[in-house]
């Protein structure tokens, strides 16, 4: 009945993940783990740059004649401008600056369907159609533009109008915070010219990269990608461990303590990219794209979208504050070109959490009830006790030696309830008390032990992400049945 109790209770726990407790326990020590690593290990910054288009850069670029928006949505024509500043840049001498021209563009804008406000939106694909073909006798990097993905599907109008352009899938639902190398770009059986599936633009600008530098791993766009925000190393404020590592476990100890509510949050200075915006491209000799740490012909990236609040495209990290879309990109980017083939993968185990929780329920219970008494009683016929008249839990050396432990335990548990003036006739209970919660307690620091080894062997052995694995919340119901002693010795 215990075993059937224990198991229907983790079941419960695992699969109807009742009132969230599960999967918010999962993405808070996630989160938690996370962070550690972060400030633990910072990282070198990555061979990306992210262009934010900001509203501020909009209005300076209208009042300069350089733009014809001054707010959001720009036109198509704004668009082929900056498009034609992030493939084709100038050296200082005016001419065409090759070696500051990127491997490949990801241009996070979702061109849904035509505009009649925004002009033509002919003249934006055939500048899409004249990079992909390399007119001129110029070989222009690809582009890719947003192609939306699942119910926010483009439109069969724009895609025709954009001459066919490449897209990478940039909405997805039903996958958390983990970052999918490819997704469907619209729902199954919808008629469309528009592909049915399309890679991400991590993998996308990832195998541009690679290729550039001849270092390609063999990575499956099916994989689901488990983002690892981390922190740049080559900055004093971000990666000093011995002044951000005792800081953060400081915190999050007070912060467990119910001290404080929430984390702090790293400066967004600290991303382990290049940040470039957009008013600067159209600067004489300014906005580089290349990063200035990358070594002169050092292929590099460039991701290009919208900061802008109102457009509602913010998300959660768990280091930095809410950023824009277009920085989940360049994270799981980062991740694909430090790690190559060893990212962390999501995977759900929920099914074999299931079948762990019933191995350990059964182990637990027929120990309790029936192994204990015969093991003891195995070791202690092949040691040669044989006294019939000593209690089973005295027999063999470990246990002579628990015992000793014990009555230390309950001396000096005697002599602090001395000290605390508890009257005699209660002190037998309290020492009772007291040996049933250090019992608790030991148990405790076993699971949190077994919870910290599982993290390390996953994350940092198997470059596994686990989902529906934290059913350690169920087996705190085992304290509650747990008594140390045999069946014999157990009061009713």
């Amino acid at each position: 009945m215990q075993v059937l109790l224990l198991w229907g209770l983790g079941v419960w726990v695992i699969w109807a993940d009742p009132f969230g407790l599960s999967s918010a326990s999962e993405h808070a020590l996630a989160e938690d783990v996370s962070r550690l690593r972060a400030h633990a290990q910072p990282v070198a910054p990555a061979p990306i740059t992210v262009v934010n288009i900001d509203y501020d850069s909009i209005q300076k670029l209208h009042d300069a004649h350089r733009l014809d928006a001054d707010d959001w949505p720009l036109t198509y024509g704004d668009h082929v401008r900056i498009l034609s500043r992030l493939i084709s840049r100038l050296d200082e001498d005016g001419g065409p600056g090759e070696a500051d021209v990127p491997a490949a563009v990801f241009y996070d804008v979702f061109f849904e369907r035509p505009r009649a406000a925004s002009g033509d939106m002919q003249r934006l694909g055939r500048m899409l159609d004249r990079i992909g073909r390399n007119v001129d006798g110029r070989h222009y990097p690809p582009v890719y533009l947003a192609g939306g993905g699942g119910k926010v599907p483009m439109s069969d109008e724009s895609y025709a109008l954009l001459h066919k352009p490449k897209l990478v899938a940039a909405a997805w639902d039903g996958l958390g915070d983990d970052y999918p190398l490819s997704h469907e770009l619209h729902d199954p059986g919808h008629e469309t010219i528009v592909p049915d599936t399309a890679p991400s633009a991590a993998w996308v600008l990832y195998q541009a990269l690679c290729r550039a530098r001849s270092d390609c791993h063999d990575i499956q766009p099916q994989d689901v990608l488990s983002p690892q925000w981390v922190l740049r190393g080559d900055k004093a404020p971000c990666g000093d461990w011995a002044d951000r590592v005792p800081g953060y476990v400081a915190r999050t100890l007070s912060r467990y303590l119910g001290f404080s509510s929430a984390p702090v949050s790293a400066s967004t200075d600290c991303l382990p990219v290049h940040q470039v915006s957009l008013s600067t491209l159209f600067q004489p000799g300014g906005g580089h794209l290349r990063p200035p740490y990358l070594a002169p012909g050092e292929p590099f990236v460039v991701l290009a979208g919208v900061i802008m609040p109102s457009l509602n495209d913010y998300h959660a990290t768990p280091l930095y504050q809410r950023l824009a879309g277009v920085y989940i990109h360049a994270m799981a980017l980062e991740n694909l070109n430090r790690l190559g083939g060893d990212f962390l993968r999501a995977r759900n185990i929920r099914y074999v959490s299931l079948l762990a929780w019933l191995v350990l329920t059964v182990l637990v219970c027929g120990w309790r009830e029936f192994l204990q008494d015969r093991v003891v009683r195995g070791i202690c016929r092949r040691c040669g006790w044989r006294n019939q008249s000593r209690r089973p839990s005295e027999w063999g050396v470990a246990r002579r030696a628990a015992r000793r432990v014990r009555q230390r335990g309950a001396i000096l548990v005697g002599r602090i309830l001395r000290a605390l003036a508890i009257p005699a006739v209660m002190r037998s209970a309290a020492r009772r008390g007291a040996a049933r919660l250090a019992r608790r307690v030991v148990w405790l620091l076993i699971w949190i032990a077994m919870v910290l080894f599982i993290y390390w062997l996953c994350y940092a052995v198997l470059d596994i992400a686990l989902q529906g694995w934290l059913f350690m919340i169920g087996l705190v119901s085992l304290l509650l049945f747990w008594d140390g002693s045999p069946p014999a010795e157990r009061q009713s």
